[in-house]
C-alpha cells in the first residue's frame, strides 16, 4: 500500500469519504500551522490553530486551475450528539493556482474552539478543483453540509488533510 492509498484508507476509516466528501483519488494536503506540519490526524491545541494554515496541493492543470478551500468541524457539538452537519471554519473560492491572495474568502477563518468538555473534535481541510467561478457571497457556520455544497457547485475534490483539536 503506498502513502496515497493509506491516507484515502484513513479517510474512509473516519468517513469522511463518503458522508462528508466524495470518493476521490485526490492526495493529502500540505498544511502547516506555524512551523508545524499537519499529518493526518495529529492533535494540535486551540492556541496552534488560532491563525490561517499555509496550505499546499498538487496543481493538476500546469500549474493553474481554479480551487476552492473548505475547512469544517464534523463533530460539532460533539461527536456522540453530532447530527450529520458540520461547523464551518473557513471557505475560499476562486483561487488561481495556488495564489490564495487573488481567491476570494466566502467565510473568514475561524480557529477551532470546541466547546470546553466536549471531547475531541475533527477538523478537515478539503480542496476543490471548481468547475466554474464562484458566486457564493455568505454561508452560514452552523449546520452546514459540505457534500451538499460541493455537489451545488460542481466542485471535484483533489485534496484533504485533517487535525483533531480538544478543549478540556
Amino acid at each position: 500500500m503506498n502513502a496515497n492509498d493509506a491516507f484515502l484508507a484513513t479517510l474512509r476509516h473516519e468517513k469522511f469519504v463518503p458522508d462528508r466528501i466524495d470518493a476521490f483519488a485526490g492526495v493529502e494536503a500540505s498544511v502547516k500551522y506555524g512551523d508545524v506540519r499537519v499529518s493526518p490526524g495529529v492533535q494540535l491545541s486551540v492556541e496552534q490553530t488560532a491563525s490561517m494554515p499555509d496550505l499546499e496541493w498538487p496543481l493538476r492543470e500546469k500549474g493553474s486551475g481554479v480551487y476552492a478551500v473548505l475547512m469544517f468541524d464534523p463533530d460539532a457539538p460533539s461527536r456522540s450528539t453530532s447530527r450529520g452537519l458540520c461547523w464551518l471554519h473557513w471557505a475560499v473560492g476562486n483561487i488561481s493556482g495556488l495564489d490564495f491572495a487573488r481567491g476570494v474568502e466566502i467565510v473568514p477563518y475561524a480557529g477551532p474552539t470546541p466547546p470546553k468538555g466536549s471531547g475531541p473534535h475533527r477538523y478537515v481541510l478539503v480542496v476543490y478543483q471548481q468547475s466554474e467561478e464562484l458566486s457564493v457571497r455568505q454561508l452560514d457556520r452552523p449546520r452546514f453540509d459540505p457534500l451538499r455544497f460541493a455537489h451545488s457547485h460542481s466542485l471535484e475534490p483533489v485534496a484533504a488533510n485533517f487535525f483533531v483539536t480538544e478543549n478540556d
